[in-house]
């Protein structure tokens, strides 16, 4: 089987001593994510339903275009999209005698006590921190982001959690803790993969915005010692969590975040998070370039390997025409 490496048609730079693709494949397509509301969601969910319809993009996005690392996610044996994207990969390594190399996203399951953390609250947690940091528009922000308003009844419910729950208190963040064995049934579903990095999600702004970076380092070391891969660490924060994360020893490879040229999913706000990319000591993945669909493909690559000089982006699609489309724009923009 030709590796990754030799068979990646895209420019290819190191993140610690990883060659990596500066276009990785996203997965949240495959899984029925479309940041485009429940009826596109719907429509994926059945297309990818059908693992012959995920291997024809994936055999587009390798055979055609040399895309040769994906993202994935994998929380536990019931994620039944997740499994099949997964198959679906196996199934296109044996069809084209391509590797794909995979830096899957792992949540980390946190909870206080016996009490998983609760979504609401948490956003409440970050909206008290952040809001000291802008002049009022937070709670528009956080109301308003086209991404975030595809969860259903995000903004119902986020303005009856403003009214009604707190956010965590330092006591309760004394408690928290990290399911071990949750944590490790998701790393372990993908040992018969090459595993680049390990990226761990969003609930690292949850942990360094509330001071538990020792829980943070103590994921990253478990992740190396148990199963020998690396981390690159996933915010949707940027702004406030890249800074913390610079002044801490921890040890990871780089950042994933949403940069996009309409702000979308860059929190407290985008010139922070554009501010906190920019001084990164750390390699910067954008995700969500194209905001959901919400950008042209060659608007959204431009903007954010050429203005911004962002080293590597992941992009999802949703059909064998948008892969077409996307990856000979990203392959045209990343050669100019």
């Amino acid at each position: 089987m030709k590796d990754y490496v030799n068979a990646s048609g895209f420019p290819m730079l190191k993140i610690r001593d990883v060659l990596v693709p500066q276009l990785i494949l996203g997965h949240l397509p495959f899984v029925g994510e479309s940041y485009q509301g429940p009826q596109k969601n719907l429509e994926y969910i059945s297309r990818f339903s059908d693992v012959k319809n995920t291997v024809k993009v994936l055999r587009i996005a390798v055979e055609r275009y040399g895309l040769t690392v994906t993202s994935a996610g994998r929380m536990s044996s019931d994620d039944k999209l997740a499994g099949l994207f997964l198959k679906a990969v196996k199934e296109t390594e044996l069809v084209t005698g391509i590797e794909i190399a995979m830096i899957p996203c792992i949540q980390i399951p946190l909870a206080i006590l016996a009490n998983p953390v609760d979504v609401y609250r948490r956003w409440l947690t970050y909206y008290e921190i952040e809001k000291r940091m802008t002049n009022g528009e937070l709670a528009k922000k956080y109301l308003g982001d086209p991404v975030l308003q595809c969860r259903s009844d995000w903004e119902v419910r986020f303005k009856e959690a403003l009214q009604n729950l707190k956010p965590y208190e330092a006591t309760e963040i004394r408690d928290l803790n990290i399911d071990y064995e949750k944590l490790d049934e998701a790393v372990s579903g993908l040992k018969d993969f090459n595993i680049l990095f390990v990226e761990l999600g969003s609930e690292t702004d949850f942990l360094a915005m509330t001071g538990r970076i020792d829980l943070l380092t103590n994921v990253i070391d478990h992740i190396r010692e148990k199963f020998g891969y690396c981390t690159i660490l996933g915010v949707h924060h940027a702004g406030s969590t890249i800074p913390i994360l610079e002044e801490s020893k921890i040890e990871f490879g780089s950042y994933v975040t949403p940069i996009n040229k309409l702000g979308v999913m860059m929190f407290p706000n985008m010139n922070a998070t554009l501010e906190a990319t920019k001084r990164s000591e750390k390699p910067i993945t954008a995700i969500k370039p194209l905001a959901g669909g919400r950008i042209r493909p060659g608007n959204a690559l431009r903007y954010v390997y050429q203005e911004l000089g962002v080293l590597f982006c992941m992009i999802g699609v949703g059909s064998e025409s948008e892969a077409e489309e996307d990856f000979s724009i990203a392959l045209e923009v990343l050669k100019q």
